[in-house]
This record gives C-alpha cells, sequence and structure tokens, in this order.
C-alpha cells in the first residue's frame, strides 16, 4: 500500500507544481511535460518487479497475484498519462486560462 501512496503524491505533487507554473506563465506544455514524466516514474516504480523478472526455463513469464496487478496498473498508468500528456495542455487552457 506504501508503493501506491509514493506514487500517487509523486504524481498529483509534479502535476500541481507544474499546473501553477503553466497557470502563471500561460505555458501550458509544462503540464504535457511533467505528465510524462510523472508517468514514467510511476510505470517505473509499480512495474519495478516485472522488470526484473527473469523468465522461467521454457522462455516464458507467468504472472499472477501481485506481479499481475502491477502490470495492470501499469498499463492504466501508462493511459491516463497518455492522456494528461496529449490533452493536458489544452484543456489547463479551457478550463483555468492564465493568471495574466
Amino acid at each position: 500500500m506504501k508503493r501506491y501512496l509514493v506514487i500517487f503524491y509523486t504524481v498529483v505533487i509534479l502535476l500541481l507544481l507544474a499546473g501553477r507554473h503553466a497557470w502563471q506563465n500561460c505555458q501550458w506544455e509544462w503540464i504535457s511535460s511533467i505528465a510524462a514524466f510523472a508517468v514514467i516514474i510511476a510505470t517505473l516504480i509499480e512495474g519495478w518487479g516485472i522488470l526484473r523478472a527473469k523468465p522461467t526455463e521454457g522462455g516464458t513469464i507467468t504472472l499472477s497475484g501481485q506481479a499481475l496487478a502491477s502490470a495492470q496498473i501499469s498499463i492504466l498508468l501508462l493511459c491516463v498519462g497518455i492522456l494528461i500528456a496529449g490533452f493536458g495542455d489544452v484543456l489547463g487552457k479551457w478550463a483555468f486560462g492564465c493568471a495574466g
């Protein structure tokens, strides 16, 4: 459970800092860049066990239990991150505008 909190807080803090900077300077492209960075960090933290997994003698990797849950969450993180990275600047300008 601690790993999920680390991932969540890391991503939220990075997005809040980027959002504040983007709003003050009207540079919403920062959201896209930071979202991509946050997705990489979250995916590496969540999928580290899978990345280090060694194939069995038959050359296959079997995912079950925690490894399967990590793979599923990693895929969801990638999908959400790609949406934020792709449309964060557009949605940020539309929803929040600029400070100046």
